[in-house]
């Protein structure tokens, strides 16, 4: 009866574990857990702390590694103890995949590139550590892997036992730490641009490397800068900018029906319907309002370009791009939520030439330091992929690689 009870134990634990029992046929790739009761009682200390690492304890079936570890399963044979090893190699593959790459990505509103994580590698360095080294080890080595996570694994080990004032900080810091999982994972073998919209930064990680940082504009309270991942398409030095339907009837077009000549002073161009230049004094702004505007104003380009003379492109349902700006001023202020959306590079040409190492002779032909009037826009293609990703965390790193928090501007962060 003893051993009845035993076997019908295994049964209910294996499915509470959600295991299929038809992958028993299949489970040849399993590490051989149940042979090293050790490596068993070694993975669920882990997960026991696994709170010091941004992680949660209750993610990662501690239920069948508690009851295998105290009851001695009853392993009635070679199916039995293939199932079990498949559960419990389940378990360890999901608590270091997200010591790997984080328990989620950052949430971004438009997701135009589809990031893959290198899930056969975790599958490789877990067989590998438990059977030549040891599954702490692992844990230092996959929290080892940028020093921006070092920093926040740090901070959130003061602060997760420090008084209930900084119970919002360890939130952060552990959202924080995964998204930056997340990152080192994508940007291992890839180019990213990003850009944090609270510490209004952009830092720039080339492999495991980070060449430039540098201030941005950001969009202000009223027109928030969108969270999204996309790829670069184009340099664009003396771009045009196409004003955004929203500013152009809600902003301009109120000031254009008491003020002509606001069109001119602006440098501003009028396009009909067939995207043709026409007159702006032949128009009656009267007859027109937010529902009724056939019309597409654009600022001619030059120096004085809303976007100044370089603007990165990139897909975006948001009409949102990173650009130059005539005003270089507003980077000296601490608090820089200017814009109408689109993000504002501190320096820009730094950037560009970054973006086109291998075709760099193209901006370097092109005197920057002129104010031309109405040159024509040149498009330079990025040849190397590049993805941009713009996100929203309060938490960022200062050229020195110090930790700071940044307000909520937008009261987008949830507790």
């Amino acid at each position: 009866m003893k051993s009845i009870q035993k076997q019908i134990g295994l049964v209910v634990i294996i499915l509470l574990a959600g295991f299929d029992l038809a992958n028993a046929q299949n489970l040849g790739a399993a590490y051989a857990w149940t042979k090293y009761p050790n490596k068993i009682q070694e993975l669920d200390q882990l997960i026991q702390q696994s709170n010091q690492y941004a992680l949660e304890p209750s993610d990662y079936n501690r239920h069948y590694l508690k009851s295998f570890l105290e009851a001695g399963l009853y392993l009635k044979n070679a199916t039995d103890s293939a199932t079990a090893d498949s559960i419990i190699h389940k378990t360890a593959l999901h608590f270091f995949g997200e010591l790997a790459y984080g328990n989620h990505p950052p949430q971004l509103q438009y997701e135009g590139v589809n990031f893959k994580m290198d899930k056969a590698s975790v599958d490789a360095k877990v067989k590998q550590y438990a059977s030549t080294k040891s599954l702490s080890a692992l844990v230092v080595f996959y929290n080892t892997q940028s020093p921006e996570l070092i920093s926040i694994l740090k901070k959130l080990y003061q602060l997760q036992d420090s008084l209930p004032q900084s119970k919002n900080k360890v939130i952060i810091l552990k959202r924080a730490a995964n998204e930056y999982r997340w990152l080192r994972e994508i940007s291992k073998n890839q180019k990213i641009i990003l850009v944090n919209i609270p510490s209004t930064q952009l830092h720039v990680y080339d492999g495991t490397k980070n060449p430039i940082n540098m201030k941005v504009i950001v969009g202000k309270t009223k027109t928030p800068t969108n969270t999204l991942s996309s790829t670069l398409a184009q340099v664009i030095i003396n771009p045009y900018w196409t004003v955004p339907k929203s500013i152009a009837t809600k902003e301009m077009l109120p000031i254009l029906k008491k003020d002509r000549s606001y069109i001119d002073r602006t440098h501003l161009q009028v396009l009909n319907e067939n995207y043709r230049v026409v007159s702006p004094n032949n128009i009656n702004w009267q007859n027109y309002d937010v529902d009724n505007f056939p019309f597409t104003i654009r600022q001619s380009t030059g120096c004085d370009n809303s976007l100044g003379v370089l603007k990165l492109d990139f897909d975006s349902p948001f009409g949102i791009y990173l650009h130059d700006t005539p005003e270089k001023a507003l980077f000296e202020n601490s608090s820089r939520f200017y814009s109408h959306g689109c993000m504002r590079m501190e320096r820009p040409i730094e950037m560009g030439k970054w973006v086109l190492q291998n075709n760099r002779a193209a901006l370097d032909t092109i005197d920057l330091s002129k104010c031309y009037k109405n040159p024509t826009p040149i498009n330079i293609p990025v040849s190397q992929k590049i993805h941009v990703i713009v996100w929203y965390s309060l938490l960022d790193f200062d050229n020195n690689g110090r930790l700071h928090f940044f307000k909520d501007i937008y009261h987008k962060f949830s507790y």
